[in-house]
């Protein structure tokens, strides 16, 4: 759930078009570390998490970052 939340904010707040798989990285989607940094400032924001910089870097894949977000008590509202 957690991951199509992510799937979806990509396609709808970051323009990211194309497959989005769990395993693809940031850098594989073409998100460079500025917008990357932006996307873990919106879910911070949304899931009321906090995200270290270190925690996600543009090698992190889709999964990583769900897992990382499940880790960290984040919860989405059904």
């Amino acid at each position: 759930m957690i991951y199509d939340y992510l799937r979806d904010l990509l396609q709808e707040s970051f323009q990211v078009e194309g497959e989005i798989a769990p395993d693809k990285s940031f850098a594989d989607l073409g998100l460079d570390s500025l917008t990357t940094a932006e996307v873990c400032d919106n879910l911070e924001k949304q899931l009321k998490v906090t995200i270290d910089d270190e925690e996600v870097t543009s090698q992190t894949s889709l999964r990583e970052l769900a897992d990382r977000l499940r880790s960290k008590g984040a919860v989405l509202s059904t």
